[in-house]
């Protein structure tokens, strides 16, 4: 199971460390339960010519004793925590296991050199493991993070093992008395707060499940589309053979025997439909995790699976076979001497005819469904990537440098450090400015901690305004193009001697001192983990404009901004502006790394302009790949009424002769074939239309700035369509058109 917290009903992803413990001591229902720290952060791996990147995830020991994964080699680590000095333990990923060691042996006892750490290697993860991250080397906590230091900072995922015989529901009972002891022994930090448990892997789909559901009910709906083409054909067919049925039926074949007849066939068609439907599926199943990244579930490759393969066909054979039952009746109600008098030119029967024109209008009120969805996704879309997000986006590369903590321990060597970084930085050729900030937009999100006016102080620090965290060197602001709306930016004056100073954005300062003005103001911010020597009191010497901080679209978060000088770390996030093409600084800023530090990477160099449009590439993708069923769909259902005023036209060329002799033009020749297709439509699109309008609802948490019942996007769907009918319309309309009147009365 995996546990989240709750705030007040609101469930978060992660819990406090303290919390965590708490739960996991005074818990019997569970066999085991295990955390997650942090997942997938850069680590530098040295002691080859030149140092590599490795992701790095923290958990605890029992981790995978908790998710019941066997080690593919070796063991895994038994430490509660790494130890402050001497060697520990690391266990490495399958993939990390071929690249660094090329699958040998002898990986186990190994020293790998992590951060300046001498790590053993004690095991290897089996092939194509994954949980939450995407991870090389798993290590235990750090040094001191088992202390239960603060229970309001919540950076642990929690997973459980069940006991045997017990329910989920009595775990979730006993974790709701755990909390409930919690929250009195600990009302500042607790009250209010609980722990939901729910199935893992149902929780870790949940972030998928409405875009998964959404195109599976697209996929339904191309399918029952197609399943109307299908039994459209198969009853033309029925038509146009009742010669042939006649001729069967008086020489003494019965009614089922005609049908098992006719039953064959659309299995054989079933047959042949499904294995090339396999085919493709195998050929182009790369293209669906390109279109739908499922990254989180560990799911990196198509990986078709005999099951899935035995469903898809099972239900390609029932679906020909089911919607063939129709058709085969019809063709076998036969009337022998009837037919072959009439021989080809039988007409359909009303019955017939009328379900074959229902079929149409079925499809295309389904087409009208998938065009409203697919337009609010194509228009929410369009607005999202127009969005400004409050910051420069063209011509800036990004990227990460993170020091080796033994080498770089004391607060002079962190600032030395960036600071000659950024000079450096600065004099490259093409460079116009540097930014340098622990947590860039978009990138690295969350880091809130709570904030107050010390004049209004709050009851407890549970009812305080929180903001996001940031620290930045002097030039932040510049360089990425966010305005100072009053008083100043940090400078470098803002050094360690200085007065600690404090920049907010709007959305805090508001929220903090209303219409007031926040310059000169002090506000105080929970920073009692830093341990400093004095309270953490600030001046704020300027208000900067929103950005967006997390996700384009999301609501503008609070944000305070300190100056690096005053709480230095050792690793930072670049934002270089460029007047060349950002890719091509990365090996001139790698080399001026080097020239301060041969064992310090350059991580994650990206454009952020990539960062920005990866931000909306799930969204993207769920588009396109509603798009392209959409045009599946359009196509399927153009096609059906296509087929149908053909054989509507076939089976009426003595009527149309007969008008035509008598004078009919071309025109009434047109409209009688048009008339009788766009009649059809515009059932289906008043249908269609309504069903669109609810379905639509279904996907309200996709849409950005637009409602589900957007008339412009439903009224556009509704006239493409009417376009797209008209253009299948006009080839059964020339073929009607081009009927000899002499021709089709001597046929007759």
């Amino acid at each position: 199971v995996y546990g989240r917290p709750t705030f007040s009903g609101r469930i978060g992803p992660r819990v406090s460390l303290p919390d965590y413990l708490d739960y996991q001591d005074q818990s019997s229902s569970f066999a085991s339960m295990a955390a997650i720290a942090g997942g997938g952060f850069l680590a530098t791996i040295t002691g080859n010519d030149e140092p590599v990147q490795a992701r790095r995830s923290t958990s605890t020991s029992n981790l995978f004793a908790t998710l019941g994964v066997t080690p593919h080699l070796g063991r895994f680590s038994t430490l509660a925590e790494l130890p402050e000095s001497g060697v520990g333990e690391v266990v490495i990923a399958y993939e990390f296991w071929q690249r660094w060691y090329g699958g040998s042996r002898e990986a186990l006892g190994s020293s790998l050199i992590v951060n300046g750490d001498p790590l053993t290697v004690v095991g290897v993860l089996p092939e194509g493991f994954h949980f939450y991250y995407d991870t090389d080397l798993w290590v235990p906590p750090w040094p001191g993070s088992s202390e239960p230091i603060n229970r309001r900072y919540h950076n642990w995922r929690v997973v459980a093992r069940l006991a045997p015989g017990v329910a989920l529901e009595e775990a979730q009972s006993e974790i709701d008395v755990i909390s409930a002891q919690l929250a009195e022994a600990y009302p500042d930090s607790n009250r209010n707060k609980g722990m939901h448990l729910d199935p893992l892997h149902a929780a870790l789909a949940e972030g998928y499940s409405q875009s998964l559901l959404m195109l599976s009910g697209a996929i339904a709906l191309v399918l029952f589309i197609a399943c109307g083409n299908v039994a459209s054909l198969l009853l033309a067919r029925g038509s146009a053979r009742t010669s042939e049925m006649a001729m069967r039926t008086a020489l003494g074949a019965s009614g089922s025997r005609l049908a098992r007849q006719l039953g064959v066939e659309c299995l054989v068609l079933s047959l042949v439909a499904g294995c090339t439907g396999i085919v493709l599926a195998v050929w182009l199943q790369k293209l669906i995790l390109g279109f739908l990244p499922l990254d989180r579930l560990g799911i990196h490759e198509g990986g078709l699976s005999v099951p899935m393969l035995a469903i898809a066909m099972l239900l390609t054979l029932g679906t020909v076979v089911l919607i063939g039952v129709f058709p085969a009746r019809q063709a076998t109600r036969t009337h022998p001497a009837e037919d072959l008098k009439r021989g080809s030119h039988r007409t359909t029967s009303g019955r017939g005819f009328r379900f074959r024109s229902g079929l149409v209008i079925f499809q295309v009120a389904l087409s009208v469904v998938l065009l409203v969805g697919s337009g609010l996704l194509i228009r929410s879309l369009v607005k999202l990537q127009s969005l400004d997000p409050g910051f420069r986006v063209e011509n800036l590369l990004t990227a990460t440098v993170a020091l080796p903590e033994k080498e770089y321990e004391e607060p002079e060597q962190q600032i030395r450090f960036f600071e000659s970084l950024e000079e450096r930085i600065r004099a490259l050729a093409g460079v116009e400015s540097v930014a340098m900030i622990d947590r860039l937009p978009i990138l690295q999100t969350a880091g809130n901690v709570a904030i107050w006016d010390p004049e209004n102080p709050p009851e407890s620090l549970r009812e305080a305004f929180s903001a996001d965290r940031r620290i930045v060197l002097p030039g932040f602001f510049e360089t990425m193009e966010v305005p100072v709306l009053e008083g100043r930016a940090l400078q470098p004056i803002d050094d360690a001697g200085s007065r600690k100073v404090i920049v907010l954005n709007q959305n805090i300062a508001g929220r903090l001192f209303g219409d007031e003005s926040a310059v000169g103001r002090l506000v105080e911010v929970d920073l009692a983990f830093l341990e400093w020597d004095e309270p953490a009191v600030f001046e704020v010497v300027g208000v900067v404009e929103n950005y967006t901080l997390s996700s384009l679209g999301d609501a503008p978060r609070s944000a305070m901004f300190f100056p690096f000088a005053q709480q230095p770390r050792g690793r930072m996030r670049l934002a270089v502006a460029t007047a060349i093409e950002p890719e091509g600084l990365i090996r001139p800023i790698q080399e001026c790394i080097w020239e301060l530090d041969r064992n310090i990477v350059l991580s994650s160099p990206q454009s952020m302009e990539d960062v920005v449009a990866d931000s909306v590439a799930n969204s993207r993708s769920v588009t396109t790949v509603l798009s392209l069923f959409t045009v599946v769909a359009l196509a399927l259902a153009a096609l059906g009424l296509h087929g149908v005023l053909s054989f509507f036209v076939a089976q009426r060329v003595h009527e149309i002769g007969i008008r035509a002799a008598l004078g009919a033009s071309r025109t009434s020749l047109l409209r009688l074939v048009v008339s009788r297709g766009m009649v059809l439509v515009g059932i289906g699109v008043a249908i269609g239309t309504i069903g669109a309008i609810g379905t639509a609802r279904l996907i309200e948490g996709l849409l950005f700035e637009i409602s589900a019942g957007d008339p412009a996007t439903v009224a556009g769907a509704a006239g493409f369509f009417f376009v797209v009918a008209l253009a299948a319309c006009m080839l059964p309309a020339w073929q009607a058109l081009r009927v000899d009147p002499m021709e089709a009365l001597r046929a007759d």
